[in-house]
């Protein structure tokens, strides 16, 4: 391709191309690695990957088709929280605290969409960086279930620490080293800990609680799915990689969640009715 002359590039270029702001030294790269994958493919080598990402089929400019669409549907996945807002009655505790949770996901999993549909330097950061926030949000969630939104003292010192440490992360990588192997221990860590927590508080109200099982399911299925983040390979039918699948399995879980959220909230409901009944 010669790109000694942006008009008439630019001419040729379809809209959707343009939208997406694909340049012509962008297309060069593209046609060279695909040239360059054929050349390995002939020779018997492994394909390696490219400015670290592995080779993937272009859909109508999209630069990863599997994980933008599975991002997509992990982000309308979090709009489960108007079935909560339905069924879950103003007053019960966390109501707000899981409103939040789908605010955040939302952004989350839309930033997603937009990296996996464009790599830039500036939809990498928006990926990485919501992404962090959600994990953080998730330990969250899991301190105001434990402690109890009424102590707002307690709750409001985990939210500053909480704060504190993501402005932290986030200024490392955007202003020291961004630093992969470091993102990704951070967001491993605190899944663990979050993992940790809930299966903890789990087994405590497993005899009360029946519907905890369902949170066991999730969490123990994001730490099963978390070996494809770990365990990386060259995409299927130059399509399907281990971060796509990964995207993935993360849908069923999230509507999963949301089902233990409900069932946990409407669990207080129910103990309120009984409560009042007795007093009446």
């Amino acid at each position: 391709m010669n790109c000694t002359k942006p008009a008439v590039f630019s001419q040729k270029q379809p809209f959707h191309m343009k939208l997406l702001r694909w340049s012509c030294e962008d297309e060069c790269k593209y046609d060279c690695m695909w040239i360059t994958v054929d050349a390995y493919y002939l020779d018997g080598s492994s394909v390696p990957q490219f400015y670290g990402k592995w080779p993937f089929v272009r859909y109508a400019g999209i630069q990863e088709p599997a994980s933008m669409v599975f991002s997509l549907l992990n982000a309308l996945c979090h709009l489960t929280i108007l079935v909560y807002r339905s069924k879950v009655p103003e007053s019960t505790p966390l109501y707000y605290v899981w409103h939040g949770m789908a605010m955040v996901g939302i952004i989350t999993w839309t930033c997603a969409t937009i990296f996996h549909t464009r790599d830039t330097p500036l939809t990498e950061k928006l990926d990485y960086f919501s992404a962090f926030a959600l994990v953080l949000y998730n330990i969250f969630t899991l301190i105001c279930r434990v402690v109890g939104t009424e102590r707002m003292f307690s709750i409001a010192f985990a939210a500053l620490a909480l704060i504190g440490l993501y402005f932290y992360h986030v200024y490392y990588l955007a202003f020291v080293h961004f630093d992969y192997g470091y993102n990704m221990i951070m967001n491993i860590s605190a899944g663990f800990v979050n993992a940790l927590g809930w299966i903890g508080w789990c087994f405590y109200h497993r005899q009360e609680r029946p519907y905890v099982w369902k949170c066991v399911i999730v969490l123990v299925g994001l730490l099963a799915l978390l070996s494809l983040e770990l365990g990386d390979f060259p995409p299927l039918l130059w399509t399907y990689d281990a971060h796509a699948l990964w995207h993935a399995g993360t849908v069923p879980m999230t509507l999963l969640w949301y089902s233990f959220v409900i069932d946990d909230a409407m669990h207080k409901t129910v103990l309120d009715e009984k409560d009042v009944k007795k007093m009446t």
